[in-house]
């Protein structure tokens, strides 16, 4: 189960205002207290922002602007499909991924 931050943070304040042990808390609250400890952890080091639920999966590459620049205006000279578009590139000294190069095509609607 997913808490938001809120929830996490009433949890710790519970934990921080009683004379009660993780494994109470835990208990009384009805959460793993492997769960309760590390967000005790994280509120310490991080603070609040320690709290916030994180996006998982891959972190999106940034593409640069020029990059961008060289794409679109490639795109506008000749029409090309974005495996295409990254063979031209890779002759020209630039390593786009096709993904990249359909996700500068979807922002600027080409």
């Amino acid at each position: 189960m997913k808490y938001n931050k809120k929830s996490k943070l009433k949890f710790i304040k519970y934990f921080k205002a009683g004379n009660l042990s993780i494994s109470k808390v835990a208990h009384n609250k009805q959460i793993p207290k492997q769960t309760l400890s590390r967000w005790i952890k994280l509120y310490e080091k991080f603070g609040e922002s320690g709290l916030e639920n994180r996006k998982s999966g891959r972190k999106g590459k940034f593409i640069d602007q020029e990059s961008e620049r060289l794409v679109i205006d490639m795109m506008k000279k000749m029409k090309r499909s974005a495996y295409r578009m990254r063979i031209d590139l890779r002759k020209n000294g630039y390593n786009l991924s096709e993904r990249q190069i359909r996700k500068i095509y979807k922002r600027n609607r080409l």
